[in-house]
């Protein structure tokens, strides 16, 4: 049998050349159509990539925005500057709530709740 697969049969060997050469074609037309359909894609994903860079470093610059300004000197200036005052040196008032007398609370039924069933 291994004779036979490597006989020295000149059509047999254009056959098996022919059909090799027909596969790499194939092959070659399938890598080279699909690398044409997806020719957009790595621009986009650079784009993408650059977008997502610029949007991180825009979001780190507003966190540290607000961290600055949510700073407790800052929201105390911010608070003292519309007017507000220090509890500690705000003005105390005091009233007497007195003693006032409770409701008394409400009694109970003197008859228990009694349920009807009626069936249809």
């Amino acid at each position: 049998m291994p004779r036979r697969w490597l006989a020295a049969d000149p059509d047999r060997w254009r056959t098996r050349a022919v059909r090799m050469l027909l596969v790499y074609a194939a092959l070659s037309l399938t890598l080279l159509s699909t690398r044409y359909a997806t020719r957009e894609v790595r621009p986009e994903l650079l784009d993408a990539r650059r977008q997502e860079s610029e949007l991180t470093q825009e979001r780190d610059t507003r966190e540290l925005r607000v961290q600055s300004l949510l700073s407790e000197t800052q929201v105390q200036n911010w608070a003292l500057r519309n007017g507000m005052i220090r509890f500690a040196e705000a003005p105390k008032t005091s009233r007497d709530l007195g003693s006032q007398t409770l409701p008394t609370p409400p009694q109970p039924p003197a008859e228990r709740l009694k349920v009807k069933i009626q069936w249809n």
